[in-house]
């Protein structure tokens, strides 16, 4: 029971410094629009090191939750009709009932560990709540520790691990053995 009263805490401070620092001079986040395919494509293909192809991306625009992150100068000129050419970040996730689960958050590569992924995992959390999602969920390769100090940072808890889940790929080779797929959870306050 303490700790979701610490998690309602954190929660309301990180929309509290999100509200503060949403438009930084840098950066903008917004609802992905389906004029961004073409730069999420390319950032998913350059920095994702398991990309999911155009398929799967035309199918989360689609069926999901998008944001992006990109150059503040460039939100300025973005509309359904002019797609954003430097998408600097992409998060999709799923809602069904009270839950809402992370598909996928990817970053430019150039641009990581400056707080992007935090601003979007930030907004996923408060469209959540304000959507009445109890429960948010995701799953994180055991070898992507990032991320897993991220989602920590955030609230999530480790309930599980699926053993052997994710093949080791090195170049477009599959090696031999496979690593753990992590499982997090949020309780939600709402």
């Amino acid at each position: 029971m303490g700790s979701h009263a610490v998690l309602s805490f954190s929660l309301t401070s990180l929309t509290a410094n999100l509200a503060l620092n949403f438009m930084t001079p840098s950066v903008f986040i917004r609802q992905a629009l389906a004029s961004d395919l073409p730069s999420i494509i390319r950032l998913d293909a350059l920095s994702n090191p398991y990309p999911w192809g155009e398929a799967l991306v035309v199918d989360a625009l689609q069926t999901r939750r998008n944001w992006v992150i990109e150059p503040a100068s460039e939100s300025v000129n973005a509309s359904a009709n002019s797609p954003v050419e430097n998408v600097l970040g992409w998060l999709t996730a799923s809602a069904i009932f009270d839950q809402s689960e992370l598909e996928l958050i990817v970053i430019d590569s150039a641009v990581r560990r400056q707080g992007l992924a935090r601003k979007l995992m930030i907004v996923w959390l408060e469209a959540a709540a304000q959507q009445g999602a109890c429960e948010l969920l995701l799953e994180v390769r055991e070898s992507n520790l990032g991320a897993i100090c991220l989602y920590e940072s955030l609230g999530f808890e480790l309930v599980g691990r699926r053993k052997n889940y994710y093949q080791i790929e090195k170049k477009g080779q599959i090696e031999q053995g496979h690593e753990a797929a992590c499982l997090f959870t949020l309780k939600m306050n709402v």
